[in-house]
């Protein structure tokens, strides 16, 4: 059953205003509007929202499928403007436009930094999408379609989202990354519903349940017809450690064919360094390597070159 965000009180049963909502965000979910097919992004139905389901869309091999969780956020602020009306002489008022939603929350820096800011303006400046969010109880909120059946990601305003990287001026410094958009101009608020924690098998507000998928770059340390050790660091420049080879994608974009990958052991002494093994390719054969979404690092970050004694 979807639940209407109402007041926590005795106030008529009256339903409590946006601003109750932003202020209790603790996550957003990205979306983009249309996926792949040219279909919109959406859930079916309450009760596919679930931590497989969702995790699946974590995950999507294709960047127009996949759900884009952001770390907590704290301080949300900006509840919904008033609503523009035109005066005339005689007192009277004629309705114009609702007021606009907008949205302003800030990440710490422990969880992102300058390179999250900017990979937030690159990826969602301009960009067409929406939101799903949890709040501090861990209920996940979305906006139910005009059918009143289907669950849609909240519509951004395009060309609205701003991040940016702020330090706080003074004494106690505090590095933290700014977001902030506008929802669509013909939203309306009414039209947010949420999901009770009580009926979900996933936690909000846990990085273990929510998670992005990782920037990383690799870097090709040695090749031969039969090798390829790579170095793999996150865009912090973190050694992404633990990696097997089922994380990992070789395709011989000559051939074409996948390359199957026999061994892929993690250097000992160099974290993130890792020795793949696999049957004899052709001499200056073109390759590209990636890690698989379900390694939870993006498979757009690929490393290209050829095969060569």
């Amino acid at each position: 059953m979807a639940h209407v965000l109402k007041n926590y009180g005795n106030l008529g049963g009256n339903w409590k205003d946006v601003s109750y909502l932003q202020k209790r965000i603790k996550r957003l979910i990205f979306v983009p509007l249309y996926g792949t097919t040219g279909a919109e992004n959406t859930l079916a139905t309450e009760a596919g929202v679930t931590k497989s389901a969702l995790q699946a869309l974590f995950v999507a091999a294709d960047g127009r499928n996949r759900y884009y969780p952001t770390p907590l956020l704290y301080n949300v602020e900006n509840p919904e403007e008033d609503p523009k009306f035109f005066d005339w002489d005689d007192g009277t008022q004629d309705f114009i436009r609702r007021g606009s939603i907008k949205f302003k929350a800030f990440i710490k820096v422990q969880d992102g930094g300058p390179a999250l800011a900017k990979r937030l303006m690159d990826a969602w400046n301009g960009a067409e999408f929406g939101v799903f969010a949890i709040d501090e109880n861990k209920n996940f909120i979305y906006n139910l379609d005009s059918a009143g059946t289907i669950l849609k990601p909240i519509p951004v305003e395009p060309g609205s989202f701003f991040a940016r990287y702020l330090v706080t001026p003074g004494a106690d410094d505090v590095g933290k990354v700014e977001i902030s958009f506008t929802l669509k101009g013909e939203f309306d608020s009414g039209r947010f519903r949420y999901v009770k924690h009580e009926s979900l098998d996933f936690d909000g507000l846990s990085t273990t349940d929510m998670y992005s998928l990782w920037n990383v770059t690799i870097t090709q340390v040695a090749k031969s017809l039969t090798t390829l050790t790579v170095l793999i660091k996150t865009d912090y420049n973190i050694p992404v450690s633990g990696l097997l080879k089922t994380d990992m994608y070789l395709y011989n974009s000559t051939d074409p064919a996948v390359v199957s990958i026999t061994t892929a052991p993690e250097s000992a002494s160099i974290p993130g360094q890792y020795a793949l093994t696999f049957g004899a390719q052709t001499e200056a054969d073109a390759y590209s390597f990636n890690l698989l979404a379900a390694s939870k690092y993006d498979p757009a970050d690929t490393l290209t070159g050829t095969f060569n004694a």
